[in-house]
């Protein structure tokens, strides 16, 4: 029987055919959970808004043979799902993948009046259209273009026993350091979430902390998206939390730590997308979650544990395949598509030689390093040519580079006394407050006042925390007027910032070595000193403030509570590069 083509347009349609849909997407024993009526479903609720449906339906006689699932956005025809799919392909059965992708390329081809690009994404070595492109008519060949595009990791079972497979990840002697130090300090679990408000709950925060994740990294989060966040919550409706959605939680006395949402259908499981608590980063969250979904895996994984998109350098360590995937892009039958394909084929040798240079960096540790300074240098001076640029303090930037030129004072002669302690009027400070910040308060302090902390300054502020330095956020009216860094450090490395003052060499000392004001009052300042003298008191220590000659206010105030100025003014220069 002759083969005939529909083009939908209205999703209804589409959700019409969910049953044959299912039907045909079941006949492939590899298929992706991204070729799902379900999944198709939650993400035509989140971004059905931005597309126009154009999905391509083959038919013999009344049967369904083929589904190539299509939108277009503007003159660009894609894979419904895509960018959020990992895996794009043709739903058939595996004997007409042949002629239903001939049949459907052809039509599309014969459109091209109404579209200028179609790019398929996303398509792994395995899928139909890579298998079974090279077999197409000469002519429509010649308007396609394969190019490879990236490696997803991944643990291949590969016929034998799945325990064996997964125990030689599960033994690793650095990853059961970091679980036996959690299990220390309290009650660890991992669970799979079961019920769909209980999911809900902990989407909200796994949003928020996977925001903070990439930020630290240096890239956007996909959640920063409502339509993602959207996304995700559709797909608990649509695929179900008992069926091949699962979302599993690691948590320390009920605490939790971190998150994982993945697929599980046809033997194999897709880690879609984790993330964990900043807070608790010095104790491997992310690691010991891995391990637990390895665990997972040993026991209900029977063909593969696929890491998904990324390459990231700590997913080689545990897997033992790199999937190859490829885009084909359809040209149109006209001389500016000619060009384009040209430029494509040209493209993709530049990709592939692009990516082995990646990987022989990746595989040299000294070279990567230094390509990571080099990087996170570039990033640095970037945004702090930008932030001062708006600020219209460029000059001023360059020439007074922090921590060239500052003052430090000490508290009183002798240190913190009942008798040097100035107590602040009553009422004075009802407009400032202060707090301790963690990892993940700077993470969010970044993403919402980017001109306070810029995001490249990240890494530098968890090398602090993790050196012990503590953080003062102080705020006026909801908004931060002050940023300031303590060390708290022995009397020895107090000496040698304050030689030829009055200082016990018995006690410890805490030195703000570090405050950046963003348009504060004395009263902020009033409230730092405040807390900072309180706390010196309590622990009988010295107290050293080092100011920039440019703050005023800040220097005014610390004469006002009864600082006094040190006779060595270059105090303790590595705090201030740290």
């Amino acid at each position: 029987m002759s083969m005939r083509l529909e083009i939908v347009t209205d999703f209804t349609r589409l959700d019409m055919l969910s049953s044959e849909w299912q039907r045909l997407w079941g006949s492939d024993s590899r298929g992706e959970i991204f070729q799902t009526p379900g999944w198709a479903r939650a993400w035509w609720r989140a971004y059905g808004q931005q597309f126009s449906l154009c999905t391509l339906l083959v038919h013999e006689g009344d049967r369904l043979v083929g589904i190539l699932p299509l939108v277009k956005r503007g003159n660009t025809i894609r894979f419904l799902g895509t960018p959020q799919a990992d895996y794009g392909d043709i739903i058939c059965e595996e004997s007409r993948a042949a002629e239903v992708l001939t049949v459907a390329l052809e039509a599309l081809q014969s459109s091209s009046n109404a579209w200028k690009e179609c790019v398929l994404q996303h398509l792994a070595k395995h899928s139909r259209i890579v298998r079974h492109y090279k077999g197409l008519p000469a002519k429509l060949r010649g308007r396609l273009c394969v190019v490879p595009t990236d490696r997803y990791p991944t643990i291949v079972v590969r016929g034998k026993p799945r325990e064996e497979v997964f125990a030689k990840f599960l033994v690793k002697h650095h990853t059961r350091r970091r679980r036996s130090k959690l299990h220390k300090a309290g009650l660890l679990e991992f669970r799979y979430l079961e019920t769909a408000p209980e999911a809900r709950k902990h989407l909200c925060d796994f949003f928020r902390h996977h925001v903070r994740r990439k930020m630290m990294m240096g890239r956007r989060s996909s959640c920063e998206s409502s339509e993602f966040r959207h996304f995700l919550l559709a797909l608990v409706e649509e695929i179900g939390l008992r069926k091949a959605f699962r979302f599993g939680v690691l948590e320390l006395d009920s605490r939790p730590l971190a998150w994982a949402i993945g697929f599980q259908v046809n033997g194999k499981f897709l880690l879609y997308q984790h993330t964990f608590d900043l807070n608790v980063w010095d104790n491997s969250p992310g690691e010991v979650l891995m391990w637990h979904l390895l665990e997972y895996a040993s026991k209900n994984v029977t063909r593969e544990f696929d890491f998904g998109k990324g390459e990231e350098a700590y997913k080689k360590r545990f897997t033992n395949y790199a999937r190859e995937t490829f885009s084909l892009f359809l040209e149109p039958p006209n001389i500016a598509g000619e060009v384009r394909g040209r430029l494509r084929k040209a493209t993709g040798y530049v990709h592939v030689a692009t990516r082995s240079l990646k990987r022989t960096i990746q595989e040299h540790r000294p070279v990567l390093h230094i390509f990571r300074s080099c990087q996170g240098w570039l990033m640095q001076a970037a945004t702090g040519v930008r932030h001062a640029w708006r600020r219209g303090e460029l000059l001023k930037t360059v020439i007074d580079l922090p921590g060239s030129r500052g003052t430090t004072y000490l508290l009183g002669e002798g240190g913190v006394t009942e008798r040097n302690i100035r107590r602040p009027a009553a009422g004075c400070d009802s407009g400032a407050s202060i707090s301790v910040g963690h990892l993940g308060d700077l993470v969010s302090l970044a993403l919402e006042s980017p001109l306070v902390l810029a995001r490249s300054e990240l890494p530098r502020c968890r090398q602090r925390l993790k050196h012990g330095d503590r953080v003062y956020i102080v705020r006026e009216n909801s908004k931060v007027t002050l940023l300031c860094w303590l060390a708290i450090k022995a009397s020895a490395n107090a000496r040698q910032c304050t030689q030829g003052s009055a200082v016990d060499s018995d006690r410890s000392a805490l030195l703000l070595y570090e405050c950046t004001s963003f348009s504060p009052s004395s009263a902020s300042f009033r409230q730092l000193l405040s807390v900072l003298i309180s706390e010196a008191s309590t622990k009988k220590a010295e107290l050293m403030v080092k100011c920039r000659t440019d703050q005023l206010v800040f220097r005014y105030e610390l004469q006002r509570q009864g600082f006094l100025r040190s006779k060595r003014t270059q105090c303790s220069s590595r705090y201030a590069s740290r």
